[in-house]
């Protein structure tokens, strides 16, 4: 194991407080998902956006998804990064079958004049982009779009906006499904059971292939989002509350909905769209909390998060067993 510290956005809502803190962590390189591979069944492509602000521009970002991306590498995906901007010239140029966006917060610059501050946020994504992306899912293409919890997916509210996609730009909370220590940023465990995993949902139910079939997901602090009620895949449990963070530090209750998911899939035009408010949900991460390992999440011995991601971009990638 590599073990490494990361400044984060901590989420230790204790009532309605949030802290910054610093959060050791280890990179698993142990674990490896074994299954039936489509390698060289068919010559799809992927490719993954560096160049904004995601999990991938950061120095150590492709060693935190090492298992998902050794997996669609595994299955026959051919992988490409880009640090380029996702116009319509970059994506005609790559012709992707899948463009993969991990994690998109908010560009930030400060203004000061004399002693005032303000802080200006802005998409990182701009309006070339935003077209280029959805002419590029209209006319076939397909996007795998990992979002987080507050901050960690503001900058993607043009672009899910032009999808007709509802996010909520918080916490998702439930109390049955309580976040470490108790904290108000949710982590649940899903099953088909407790009605967490749609398996009605097209990316399982048409392709139903061998032995993945999810029994267990675990989503660890995500935020809420919402389209129509065919396109969940992960639904939250009805009453999940979004809590809304304020500029004094506080989280708000701004809503309760029986309407949210964790994660959504839909058609749009002849392509497809996969959106997931867990940004760990497929990253191979232990945090180390109060002497507790907590894993971040696809290596987690207790649930299918390797299986879930192989039903995804085979569901986007349009394969057919």
């Amino acid at each position: 194991m590599r073990y490494f510290a990361l400044i984060l956005i901590f989420l230790s809502l204790h009532q309605t407080m949030r802290t910054q803190g610093t959060v050791e962590a280890e990179f698993d390189t142990i674990f490896n998902f074994q299954f039936a591979s489509l390698k060289n069944t068919h010559q799809k492509k992927i490719l993954i956006d560096e160049g904004h602000n995601t999990i991938y521009s950061l120095p150590y970002g492709r060693q935190t998804a090492r298992e998902m991306l050794r997996i669609m590498e595994e299955d026959g995906f051919q992988l490409q990064f880009s640090n380029r901007k996702l116009d319509s010239i970059t994506l005609k140029e790559y012709s992707p079958d899948i463009l993969i966006i991990h994690g998109m917060p908010n560009d930030k610059t400060v203004l000061t004049d004399g002693d005032k501050k303000e802080i200006l946020y802005k998409s990182p994504l701009n309006e070339n982009e935003i077209m280029g992306i959805g002419k590029y899912v209209f006319e076939g293409g397909s996007l795998f779009l990992f979002l987080s919890h507050f901050p960690g997916g503001s900058g993607a509210l043009p672009l899910l906006e032009a999808f007709k996609v509802k996010f909520r730009d918080g916490y998702a909370f439930h109390p049955n499904s309580l976040g470490h220590k108790g904290g108000l940023c949710s982590h649940f465990t899903m099953s088909s059971e407790n009605k967490m995993i749609n398996l009605d949902h097209p990316l399982f139910a048409e392709n139903n292939w061998e032995n993945l079939s999810p029994g267990t997901i675990k989503f660890l602090c995500g935020a809420a989002v919402f389209r129509n009620p065919e396109d969940t895949i992960l639904p939250f449990p009805n009453n999940t509350v979004n809590f809304s963070p304020t500029t004094d530090g506080t989280a708000d209750i701004e809503e309760y909905s029986d309407a949210y998911a964790g994660m959504i899939g839909f058609e749009f035009g002849k392509g497809r769209v996969v959106i997931c408010t867990d940004q760990g949900i497929f990253r191979s991460l232990d945090l180390l909390i109060d002497d507790e390992k907590i894993p971040v999440t696809i290596h987690d011995p207790e649930c299918d998060n390797a299986a879930l991601l192989v039903n995804s971009i085979r569901w986007l990638g349009k394969l057919k067993p």
